[in-house]
């Protein structure tokens, strides 16, 4: 499935549709923050996740829901988050071994 591009408002998500029972999800990454992506479920839910590809493998780290964090929020927790795994921190807060 392709992900969509786009510089993510909170007027702009809110107004996405959610997707049909056959389109299941749709992906969205922003322009702005690029290691932002939502995800929009057809039962509804709209989740933020930060991606990174670190050595060549993918991670996936769920930050939160739509209307519970604002677009800025997310933006800010990606932030936090690559920072926090540029310096040897995982999400549980434990340092990763290399």
């Amino acid at each position: 499935m392709p992900v969509i591009l786009f510089n993510f408002t909170q007027s702009a998500l809110n107004k996405i549709k959610v997707p049909t029972k056959e389109e299941n999800i749709i992906q969205f990454r922003d322009t702005k923050e690029r290691n932002l992506l939502l995800i929009i479920s057809y039962t509804g839910f709209r989740r933020f996740y930060l991606v990174i590809n670190i050595g060549g493998i993918y991670y996936k780290i769920k930050i939160g829901t739509l209307p519970d964090l604002t677009v800025k929020e997310a933006r800010k927790n990606v932030m936090k988050l690559k920072k926090d795994i540029a310096n040897g921190i995982s999400n549980g807060g434990k340092t990763q071994d290399k």
